[in-house]
């Protein structure tokens, strides 16, 4: 299914794209969550999985492409499941501008600001207007880089560097802990979104230090 991001609101400095499908207006689970300040996709994971065990979310999560954007399906939350995640983070400021947003009828179709109409001039008044005049096509200039994008690999290099450091002065247990945590975020992702090339590396990973003849 697709659906079609029809304009943006700025709530917390985080621009949320509005989407509309079902004749329901919706909001992705990355924008929903970066207005409460979650930035990591472990994050998001984890606040959507705690989310789900409840029967608030039945009917009013769905999963969509949006229309004008490449990739896989996004998870989009209507009006109800926003209003339940808001509840549950109650504390957080962007909770709290996100209820006051949705309370002026921000998730509303029927609130949305009308298509202004397009008038036409009578026929005496259009022959009184200058000639057309030929404009020179432009050269399309490149798009920027995603701030989405941009945001993301800096939260992959802060992890990166972030376990380097705690393996730096971690023992045995710490270890073995951290191995365990880190396995099971694996194990989660390819539950929920499942990627071969993941699958691979990870089992290369086992053969190259826990296999005979791997090679460490």
């Amino acid at each position: 299914m697709t659906a079609t991001v029809i304009r943006t609101v700025a709530i917390v400095g985080i621009c949320l794209r509005l989407i509309q499908a079902h004749g329901r207006l919706w909001l992705t689970t990355r924008d929903l969550f970066l207005t409460f300040g979650y930035k990591s996709e472990a994050s998001l994971r984890y606040l959507y999985r705690s989310a789900q065990k409840h029967e608030a979310f039945e009917g009013h999560v769905i999963e969509a492409v949006l229309g004008g954007y490449s990739g896989k399906p996004c998870r989009l939350f209507d009006e109800v499941a926003v209003i339940f995640i808001c509840q549950q983070r109650a504390g957080r400021e962007g909770a709290v501008e996100l209820m006051r947003w949705i309370e002026d009828g921000g998730m509303k179709i029927d609130k949305l600001p009308p298509v202004p109409e397009v008038g036409t001039l009578p026929v005496e008044e259009v022959e009184l207007l200058p000639p057309l005049r030929h404009v020179p096509s432009l050269r399309l200039v490149p798009r920027g880089p995603d701030p989405m994008q941009q945001l993301l690999e800096r939260d992959k290099a802060y992890c990166r560097d972030l376990v380097k450091t705690f393996l730096r002065y971690c023992e045995s247990e710490e270890v073995d802990k951290l191995t365990g945590m880190i396995d099971g975020q694996i194990d989660l992702l390819l539950e929920t979104r499942y990627c071969p090339g993941l699958n691979a590396a990870r089992y290369e990973l086992y053969r190259k230090y826990w296999m005979q003849g791997g090679g460490v």
